[in-house]
């Protein structure tokens, strides 16, 4: 593993064999942060200046997304497992886990197999609490029409902004919030008809995945701490999944009412002031 300054204040690149990271902040605990299906770590990029004013960070780009693209296999959600594990042998303490959409089933799924190396996960916006949203199943079975209109006579840069935005509206409750750094986390992975398909091919054996996994019953036996967040105006996932969840001294739910399926961009505040609590 080789760390290498990112160009922020601060921040460095984590290389792995099959892995892109970033590291930034410092502090006594680590807070690996993993986005949902579509998206890469960009899209944390509104919560992550605050947390790591208090905690080191890792914001990773799932095999098969963003800088990651090219490094996936199947079955994914196991790969995602075994490239985190490879990613965290070498810190000695347990980690905090933050992830969105998939990146909250990779998440839940790590901290099943690896409880003692897990002090609490955030799980945000997750789907698998009331079965796999017929949206999920129906979106992964598109890749002939995304594939065809990057074959269009369109610019490609126009294209994977016009793309990016779509999926931008379907994830977020308050699109017009939208500035530079979202668009470019929602967009990064529709730059080439080669990337649209890998991420595509992956979505469609992660979803698979999905449905197999006992989701209510792996939440309910989780060992550490966890916060289950959704957003009231969740398209993709629906609020009501939160009407599952026992709570309990160990499990805490918050619904942010202005906000979709991506609360930390919707409404990074209110999800600041449901998280950066529970983490300490």
């Amino acid at each position: 593993m080789v760390r290498t300054p990112d160009g922020t204040p601060g921040g460095l690149t984590v290389e792995t064999p099959s892995l892109y990271v970033r590291e930034i902040g410092s502090g006594p605990r680590t807070v690996v942060l993993l986005h949902g299906f579509s998206d890469h770590g960009g899209t944390w990029c509104k919560v992550e200046p605050a947390l790591a004013e208090q905690h080191r960070i890792l914001v990773v780009d799932l095999p098969g997304f963003g800088r990651s693209s090219h490094h996936w296999t199947a079955p994914v959600l196991d790969h995602y497992v075994d490239v985190l594990d490879d990613l965290l042998a070498d810190i000695p303490e347990p980690v905090s886990f933050v992830g969105n959409s998939l990146g909250a089933v990779t998440s839940l799924l790590f901290a099943s197999t690896h409880p003692s190396r897990v002090d609490r996960v955030v799980l945000a916006d997750m789907p698998g609490m009331t079965g796999i949203p017929r949206l999920w199943t129906r979106g992964a079975q598109v890749p002939t029409a995304i594939s065809r209109a990057l074959a269009l006579p369109v610019p490609a840069p126009v294209m994977q902004r016009a793309i990016g935005a779509l999926y931008a509206r379907a994830a977020m409750h308050r699109p017009e919030r939208m500035d530079s750094a979202v668009r470019a986390a929602f967009s990064a992975n529709f730059a080439t008809r080669k990337q649209i398909d890998t991420m595509l091919a992956v979505g469609r054996r992660a979803i698979g995945e999905l449905g197999r996994l006992p989701i209510p019953a792996m939440v309910h036996a989780l060992d550490m701490p966890a916060l289950l967040i959704w957003g009231a105006h969740d398209r993709l996932t629906p609020a009501h999944a939160a009407r599952r969840v026992a709570v309990g001294s160990k499990r805490r739910v918050v619904v942010i009412p202005d906000a979709g399926h991506c609360p930390q961009l919707d409404a990074p505040s209110e999800f600041l002031a449901a998280v950066l609590p529970f983490l300490e």
